[in-house]
């Protein structure tokens, strides 16, 4: 096997316990779990794993009941968890629950805010996009003001006319 082939390899995972938290858009948010083999093994041997999610907006802290919760199917690698309110903070729990539906927390993720609603969203992507434009035009000193000047057609530069 070549080096390069070796080099360019990532890894499946990295044998952690990760429960990360990422907004999506308004009403989404997405959660990230990486899991070691001996701590899905322990989960699976103590009860249903679970991953909740709690609206903790002003709290800091998971209080009273999740807004949702999910058993989990097998070796899960993410959850999207949709239809959220628009302008919350959410934080999810990922744990074992008996049968007697006692629920014992043994992963906490970080905090997601999502914004407060789809035209802030809008406007924010905007900014994001205006501020990527500017550093790839940072990036192409060659192009002169003429070529700033041509109005963009959507197409290739080869293949205009």
């Amino acid at each position: 096997m070549a080096v390069e082939e070796k080099a360019a390899r990532l890894p499946a995972g990295y044998n952690e316990n990760v429960l990360v938290l990422l907004v999506q858009n308004p009403n989404v948010v997405f959660a990230y779990l990486e899991m070691s083999d001996n701590f899905w093994g322990a989960l699976m041997e103590q009860g249903q794993p679970v991953l909740r999610l709690y609206d903790v907006t002003g709290l800091g802290s998971p209080a009273g009941q999740p807004v949702t919760e999910v058993g989990l199917p097998p070796l899960p690698a993410n959850w999207y968890f949709s239809s959220l309110v628009a302008g919350r903070t959410y934080v999810s729990e990922l744990g074992w629950q008996d049968g007697q539906g006692l629920f014992v927390s043994l992963l906490r993720s970080n905090p997601a805010s999502t914004p407060a609603n789809e035209r802030v969203w809008s406007q924010a992507r905007k900014k994001m996009g205006s501020a990527l434009d500017r550093s790839v035009a940072a990036l192409r000193p060659w192009e002169d003001e003429e070529d700033k000047e041509k109005e963009d057609t959507g197409m290739p530069s080869s293949y205009s006319s």
